[in-house]
């Protein structure tokens, strides 16, 4: 299993923290950042064969990098376009480490361990992780889903529709990985999705029909860092748990 993170934006949302380093490399607490909680708990379920996309401050998150060869087979996918275009392009440049089993995980995302490994038990093509709240807004990315798959996927569903959200996170194993990238390469020849979030392509593999199925957790497992509340947040949460604490014991 390959984990591939999607972490070539800019950040512009948490200026001016972001404004010499890219978001992935911010610390949430203790000296942790958040690459590091992400590949920590890609560790804790075994997973060693991890691709990194960037673009933003490349240099600075292989530098970073460095220091984990050791630990994981690990990669950078330089995509040249992350100034002037959206992650739907990061992803296609990524395609080629999409011939086997993987999983997408959104780079400013911090999640226990416990996601991953239930995630991993779905036999599906596709599966998505959400989670359920009791209201959703604006900037959450809503779904729609009953009987075990996820119906719609999008930001602009109205919040009465909405009964889960996307954590950012999606296993393909099977043929989900031919499906993903055969619609990928066909949305990129398109000059209207240059500008549009990789998960159209999730809703585009819907429409064809493809069954895109679910892992449900907690939304106290998981958090998106985004705006400086949210960091905030992040913060106050390992500060007032042992979470950077395991993840430094087992630092190489």
């Amino acid at each position: 299993m390959r984990a591939i993170i999607i972490a070539a934006g800019k950040g512009t949302r948490l200026y001016p923290l972001t404004k010499n380093t890219p978001k992935s490399l911010l610390e949430i607490g203790n000296g942790l950042t958040l690459l590091e909680s992400q590949l920590y708990s890609l560790k804790e379920n075994n997973i060693k064969d991890v691709t990194i996309i960037v673009g933003y401050r490349a240099e600075q998150i292989e530098a970073k990098i460095k220091k984990y060869e050791n630990d994981f087979n690990i990669n950078t996918v330089y995509n040249p376009f992350f100034a002037t275009s959206n992650n739907l392009i990061s992803v296609w440049f990524a395609r080629h480490f999409m011939q086997e089993d993987f999983i997408t995980i959104n780079g400013d995302d911090i999640f226990n361990p416990s996601i991953i490994q239930n995630l991993l038990k779905s036999k599906a093509n596709i599966t998505m992780v959400i989670d359920e709240k009791k209201s959703y807004d604006d900037d959450d990315m809503k779904i729609t889903h009953s009987e075990g798959l996820v119906h719609k996927v999008s930001k602009q569903i109205p919040f009465e529709e909405a009964n889960g959200e996307s954590v950012g996170i999606i296993k393909f194993s099977g043929y989900g990985p031919k499906i993903y990238v055969d619609i990928l390469d066909e949305m990129v020849r398109k000059e209207e999705n240059k500008n549009v979030f990789y998960l159209r392509a999730i809703q585009e593999i819907i429409k064809k029909g493809y069954p895109v199925n679910y892992s449900k957790c907690s939304p106290g497992d998981w958090a998106e860092l985004d705006f400086h509340p949210d960091l905030m947040f992040i913060r106050d949460y390992v500060t007032n748990t042992n979470f950077a604490e395991k993840i430094l014991k087992k630092q190489p």
